[in-house]
This record gives C-alpha cells, structure tokens and sequence, in this order.
C-alpha cells in the first residue's frame, strides 16, 4: 500500500494560521509515503507570500513531495514580469523545475505546468508536456501506479458546465489513456470531487480507452472557501495484483473539533479497461 497526500491551492496571502497548523499536525499522523501540491501556493505571487508558502513545504514531513505552479503564482498586476519573467518568483522561493517527476518504487508521479501567460485563470497543455510526462511515466516498473498532477482539471463530472477543462484535454487525455495512467490530480476549483475518465472521454474514443480516476482537492488551508469546507486529499493505492485499488479519502477541518477529520471515502477498482467506482461512502464520526 503507498500513500499520497494530496494538497491544493494553499494561498498563502489569505492562509488561516490554524488550519496551516491543523494540516502539518494532520500530515505528521497521516504519514504519507509522498506529498503532492497542485498549486496556487499564493494569493497574489507577492515575495512575502512565497517566503510564507517556502517555509511551510521545509515544515512538511521529510518525504518526497512533488509540486506544480497555479494561475495565482503569476503576478496579475506586474504585466512585464508576467509577459517576460513569467514564474519567476515561484522559480526562485519554490522550485525552478517546471516537470517535476517523482519515480517511486511503487509510484511514478509526473507534474504539469498548465499556467499560461494570456489567460489570469484558466488552463492549458501542449503536445510536448505530453510527451515530455509520457517519457518520464514510461521509466516506470510496468506494475508502478501512474499519475499526472495539474493545477487546472483535466476533466470534471459531465454536469458541471460552469467551469472550463484544460484547453487539449480531450487530445492528452486519450495520449495518457495509451499509457495506461491511472490517476489524475488537480485543484483549481477549490471543491473535492473525483471521477473516472471514460464518462467524458471513453464513447468518443475512437481506439479503447483505458479508464483514469480524477481527484480534486479543495483549498487546504486558505479562507477562500466556494461552499465548502477546508479539505485535502489522502489517497490510498493498493498493489494487490489480484484487486488493484485507488481509495481517495477527502480530510475536512472541522470547525468544533479544530482538526482535520476524513469525511468520505471513494473507492476504485481496476478492470482490462481501467478503472471503475466500487465505492463512495461518507465517514462516521464518532461524537
């Protein structure tokens, strides 16, 4: 079994102490075998607020962790920094590596930048991020789980017609479905939410598709809240070659206990074309 912790849009800038407190004490019980940040680490990409976000990633537990820009760590006010140095302050307080790679024993974990200059928040992936993600997933054992991390969804339930995909999602969706990729991680939305690639992608297909879980995760630890609670993600993936499984547990703060507490659980099982919901269940807490 490995674990991920999977973090998003923290926003430093707009953080509340308690729940950044909350969410190391959480991850330090958690024990994750590696920690994934989907971006949007600041509110405003202003130097104080990435020297804020630099010195939480040195708190987080010593494991591996692996990290993507949001459209919020590009200045929105300084237009030359923007066009001519973009991610500049993200490259010199976070990291300068734009595809990060994680190949772990179990797990290989390739991250994306989806941030583009012309556009303050949505997404969007080019043919040579696909393949630069392909080349790395590709040196992975053939029986380690594959994910690729976003900020901006890759896909979303087929109701939500709010909010946009990734510009060429549907193209790198189905290049990642010939790699067989299991998982995709995202933010973005500031909601937790999971689902299976072939509602939207798989009858459009014109070769098999190979079914990918997608998980969400909401804002962990900023007052910026859409509705909903402060929430990350624990996820669970079980090397059983018999019943392979991705279990994605949403960890919610609450406000009376002043703690992060798991809420819901959503469970997947992987059959020759994929992966397929088996489970999804809230979690009783006990009084």
């Amino acid at each position: 079994m490995t674990t991920l912790a999977h973090i998003s849009d923290v926003h430093f800038g707009r953080e509340d102490p308690d729940l950044v407190d909350g969410l190391l004490h959480a991850l330090t019980l958690a024990r994750p075998d590696a920690i994934v940040i989907s971006g949007d680490l600041t509110q405003r990409a202003r130097k104080s607020q990435f020297r804020c976000a630099r010195a939480f990633l040195r708190a987080l537990p010593p494991v591996p962790h692996l990290i993507v820009p949001g459209n919020h760590d590009v200045s929105a006010t300084n237009l030359i920094d923007r066009l001519a140095r973009p991610l500049k302050r993200y490259r010199r307080f976070i990291s300068d590596d734009l595809t990060p790679f994680l190949d772990l024993p179990t797990v290989a974990i390739a991250g994306i930048n989806t941030v583009r200059l012309l556009s303050t928040k949505d997404g969007r992936i080019n043919r040579n991020q696909v393949a630069i993600a392909r080349e790395q997933l590709g040196r992975a054992a053939p029986e380690a789980f594959r994910v690729i991390v976003t900020h901006h969804p890759m896909d979303l339930p087929i109701e939500d017609l709010k909010h946009p995909l990734v510009v060429r999602s549907a193209p790198a969706i189905a290049a990642f479905s010939a790699s067989r990729v299991d998982l995709f991680l995202s933010g973005h939305l500031h909601t937790g939410q999971t689902v299976v690639t072939s509602s939207r992608y798989g009858q459009a297909a014109s070769t098999p598709h190979f079914s990918a879980v997608v998980a969400h995760a909401g804002t962990a630890v900023s007052t910026r809240t859409r509705g909903e609670p402060n929430a990350w993600n624990l996820i669970h993936l079980n090397h059983n070659p018999e019943s392979p499984e991705i279990s994605v547990d949403q960890i919610t703060w609450d406000l009376k206990k002043k703690k992060f507490l798991p809420t819901h659980t959503t469970s997947f099982t992987r059959g020759p074309n994929g992966w397929s919901l088996t489970r999804s269940e809230s979690v009783r807490q006990d009084t």
